[in-house]
């Protein structure tokens, strides 16, 4: 009989299958949510959390999330509430409208500056 997957295992198959991917940080409460982006950029870690802000927010590591086509995959270590899983769901989804928009956003600008080179330059030298 074959095993199932161990944790790690799965991790790193949702990190590595999906187009987007963050891990997930949690308070003890279940309150504070807090993703790390893995894919498609890792944030630097000059942006990353510190370790004096992740241990004031007793935060814990409990799952990667992605998006995988136009299906969601996830690994969590631990059991979740199902609140708790529809407020990661929901965090997951606002990180991804975020990027799409930050995407969006350096494609417009790029278009509105060759717009704007190319008008014709009507100062009298």
């Amino acid at each position: 009989m074959q095993s199932s997957p161990s944790y790690f295992e799965q991790a790193v198959q949702v990190g590595v299958e999906s187009q987007i991917a963050v891990y997930i940080l949690l308070s003890p409460e279940n309150d504070d949510i807090h993703l790390m982006p893995l894919r498609p950029h890792p944030l630097p870690p000059e942006e990353q959390i510190s370790p004096e802000e992740f241990a004031r927010r007793q935060l814990r590591g409990v799952g990667v999330v992605g998006l995988s086509g136009a299906k969601s995959v996830c690994a969590f270590k631990e059991p979740l509430e199902p609140s708790v899983v529809d407020a990661i769901a929901r965090a997951f989804l606002e990180h991804i409208f975020v990027l799409c928009f930050a995407e969006q956003r350096e494609a417009i600008e790029i278009v509105e500056l060759k717009r704007l080179y190319s008008l014709p330059d009507n100062r009298v030298n």
